[in-house]
Order: C-alpha cells, then sequence, then structure tokens
C-alpha cells in the first residue's frame, strides 16, 4: 500500500528561468514556458532571449521614470509660475484665480507623476493630454505663450513620448516576461 502511494506523488524541482516550482513531468515551465526537458542549447537560448527581455524591460523602466520626473518638474514649474504671476498681477481677483488653478494644476501633475509608478502609461498619457491642453489654451489667451520656453517645452513633450513608448514596451514585455 505505501509503495502505491509514493509512486503516485511526482517529484517536484525548480525552474530554472523563473524559480517556480514545477512538476518533473511537465515539459515545459507553467509560468514562464522554459523548456524544462528540452536540450541544452533550447535552454540557454530561452535563457538569452528571457535576460535580453529584462534588460530591455529595466530599459524602458529608466524611460517611464523620466517622464515620471518630467510629470514633477512640470508641477513644481506650474506652481512656482503661478506664485510668480500673482506677485507680478495687479488686479487682486486674477491673482487669487490664477493661483488657485495653478495649485489645482500643480497637484494634478503631481499625482500623475505619483501614480505613474502603478499605472505608467495611463498616467503618462493623461499628463501628456492636459500638458498639452494647458499648452493650447494659454495659446488661445495669448498667442506669444508658444514661443515662450519653448525649449523646455520641447523637452517635456519629448520625455512624456518617450515615456508612453517606453511604458507600451514595458507592458508587452511584462506580458511575456510574466505570462499572466
Amino acid at each position: 500500500m505505501e509503495n502505491s502511494l509514493s509512486a503516485s506523488i511526482t517529484p517536484i524541482e525548480q525552474c530554472a528561468a523563473c524559480n517556480v516550482q514545477v512538476l518533473n513531468d511537465d515539459a515545459f515551465c507553467t509560468n514562464c514556458g522554459y523548456p524544462l526537458h528540452g536540450t541544452n542549447q533550447e535552454q540557454r537560448n530561452f535563457i538569452s532571449i528571457r535576460e535580453a527581455k529584462e534588460i530591455d524591460l529595466s530599459e524602458a523602466n529608466k524611460k517611464i521614470k523620466r517622464a515620471s520626473i518630467a510629470l514633477y518638474v512640470v508641477a513644481g514649474t506650474t506652481a512656482l509660475l503661478g506664485l510668480a504671476m500673482v506677485g507680478l498681477s495687479k488686479d487682486p481677483a486674477a491673482k487669487n484665480s490664477l493661483l488657485i488653478t495653478n495649485l489645482i494644476l500643480a497637484a494634478i501633475y503631481g499625482g500623475l507623476g505619483f501614480w505613474c509608478n502603478q499605472k505608467p502609461l495611463a498616467a503618462i498619457i493623461s499628463g501628456s493630454a492636459l500638458y498639452a491642453l494647458v499648452l493650447i489654451l494659454n495659446a488661445i489667451v495669448n498667442p506669444l505663450t508658444i514661443i515662450s520656453g519653448i525649449i523646455f517645452k520641447i523637452i517635456i513633450i519629448g520625455f512624456f513620448v518617450r515615456g508612453i513608448k517606453s511604458a507600451i514596451e514595458a507592458e508587452k514585455l511584462k506580458k511575456e516576461l510574466y505570462a499572466e
């Protein structure tokens, strides 16, 4: 009786690629797809492709981090410019509306920068859309705002574009690496 019980239990081993426990009978890891009983060449190829994807994911995450920092920079700049415009404005009613509007925008950009850690694609797209909307509205009110700070604006937009591309790439790589 004891012999039949031990024969029915399949030994468990760890996947060499992702360290998840797998059954000895499995041909592939159920988590990452590693060929458990493949040839040495197939296993090396799988590991090298996985390592290359992990490096690509790391690079994408660095670009996402830069876009997140850009959101914080826009938040800080918006708050500082709002305070500066309040100091320069001579109309008391305009001072309050400028201050409130810029502080709300700064808080939104800061929140999007924080949210970028959990949902980078949504946060960066939302931040870049809000940034573009503010630029367009400012240009409608005063067309000269298009030119002022153009280098800063181009740099921020560049970080947003790279961040969006990287967030899309990171999502794709995560799906490939961690078959969810």
